[in-house]
């Protein structure tokens, strides 16, 4: 019996699902530790010129990635071995291309334009090209390891990058040194050793770029333009605040602001977590044409993450201001954080479908839609921010402005693939609804079990 119950608990906590919870879950408590000691300890406009450098390192990565991420799953995912191999060639090529590129860019700016008036531009116009060099091999090997589901090595080498960062922030605090420059500094070692781990781990799959072939790296080209198209205009929606705080507001708005945001990675950790799990099972139904599975999955996915999400949004709005000390410390008290994030929190509830339409438009092969989708998001955003400084004096009128912003996305896409899936919100909440009650007593099952021997 004993055997028998340690496999049962085994198979449980080895489960995709939970393993890419578990791993965002661990990421992200890092990344709040991490964060939690840069607003403790650094000033808070040199902290506004370090979240702007990250949210512009942050565009540049995501054409990176929109151009190679979302194609990579669509053909690797349930291909034949030399059809992947294909593929992984071809991704390692133009990920290469991008990155080279990017360098290239990077030095130009740099050689012409540095230094400028704004510190957050001046570190990304020094650092991003060498960023993105260091973080390359263990970004395609992360895909690689999405795409074969393998989440236990995912959250190894999240964790490890991350972890180096805060150990290297640590040193920097007991060097009494913590400036933007040593914390690029302790980011770029962490990113570099990352790599090199990824590499020799073999997880990269570097070898395969001998299987490239024209036809393939013009196959995911032409995808990833709408793609990258997506994941631009999708980064820019979650940073178009951060511009445009930074340069109307200023950065010690921006940082209050950053701080309410930093909350949002429960939610972001949640929905990316059964994106993560969910894409490459759309993807192999969507390349066996199964409709009915492909619905199924994305009914159940989206109803399970928006009943988990309800308690989080009530608590959250109910305490804003104990997470706000928790994190940010007294010097954020009596600042707009708190209701900031309340506003944030109202509109999480939406989230789960949005996202979910936005990929599966994607995995269905039409990116097109899903690129006007966030562009039309953008649009809103932009104009709701200037809108919203301008009537309320400040940052509540960014944060108002993106309930149209979101509302505007989850209609979109839920009308959009209601024509071509049949989509119910109703089935979706009760699919949800029962699914959750399905895990939690699966999950209050084993408990009691490992209790009673």
């Amino acid at each position: 019996m004993g055997n028998s119950l340690t496999s049962k608990i085994a198979s449980f906590l080895s489960n995709k699902h939970l393993m890419s919870l578990t791993g965002n879950m661990t990421v992200q408590a890092i990344n709040i530790v991490y964060f939690g000691l840069l607003f403790r300890y650094m000033k808070v406009e040199e902290l506004g010129a370090y979240v702007f450098f990250n949210s512009v390192l942050g565009l540049a990565d995501s054409l990176r990635a929109g151009f190679v991420t979302t194609a990579f799953m669509r053909w690797y995912c349930g291909a034949a071995a030399k059809r992947a191999a294909e593929v992984m060639g071809s991704t390692w090529v133009i990920s290469i291309a991008i990155t080279v590129l990017f360098g290239l860019l990077n030095i130009g700016a740099y050689l012409l334009s540095y230094p400028l008036a704004n510190e957050g531009l001046n570190l990304f116009i020094k650092w991003s090209g060498l960023t993105l060099v260091c973080m390359l091999p263990s970004f395609v090997g992360m895909c690689v390891l999405q795409a074969e589901q393998r989440f236990d090595k995912l959250l190894y080498l999240r964790s490890m990058q991350l972890g180096l960062s805060v150990i290297g922030l640590f040193g920097l605090l007991w060097l009494q040194k913590v400036t933007v420059t040593n914390v690029v500094y302790t980011n770029l070692f962490a990113a570099s050793f990352t790599s090199l781990v990824t590499l020799v781990a073999g997880y990269t799959r570097l070898g395969d770029i001998q299987h490239r072939s024209t036809e393939c790296i013009r196959e995911l080209a032409n995808f990833g333009k709408y793609s990258v198209g997506s994941q631009i205009g999708a980064t820019l929606f979650r940073n178009s605040d951060t511009f445009i705080i930074n340069f109307m507001l200023g950065p010690a708005a921006l940082a209050v602001y950053n701080l309410a945001q930093r909350f949002m990675i429960i939610i972001e950790l949640l929905v990316g977590s059964s994106i993560a799990t969910a894409m490459p099972m759309l993807s192999v139904a969507y390349n066996k044409n199964d409709k009915a599975e492909l619905r199924s999955i994305l009914t159940k996915n989206v109803g399970i993450v928006t009943w988990v999400l309800l308690p989080i949004v009530g608590g959250t709005i109910l305490l804003a201001e104990i997470p706000i000390y928790i994190l940010g410390g007294s010097k954020y008290i009596g600042t707009e954080a708190a209701n900031l994030l309340r506003i944030f929190m109202a509109m999480a509830i939406l989230f789960p479908i949005d996202r979910f339409t936005g990929i599966t438009l994607e995995v269905i092969n039409k990116p097109r839609l899903n690129l006007i989708k966030v562009f039309m998001m953008l649009a809103i955003n932009v104009a709701g921010d200037f809108a919203g400084i301008y009537l309320f004096k400040g940052i509540y009128g960014v944060a108002i402005a993106s309930f149209p912003t979101v509302l505007s996305g989850f209609l979109f896409g839920y009308l959009l693939l209601r024509k071509d899936l049949s989509l119910s919100l109703t089935e979706m909440a009760k699919v949800g609804l029962v699914e959750s009650k399905a895990i939690i007593t699966k999950f209050l099952s084993a408990f009691k079990r490992v209790q009673s021997v």
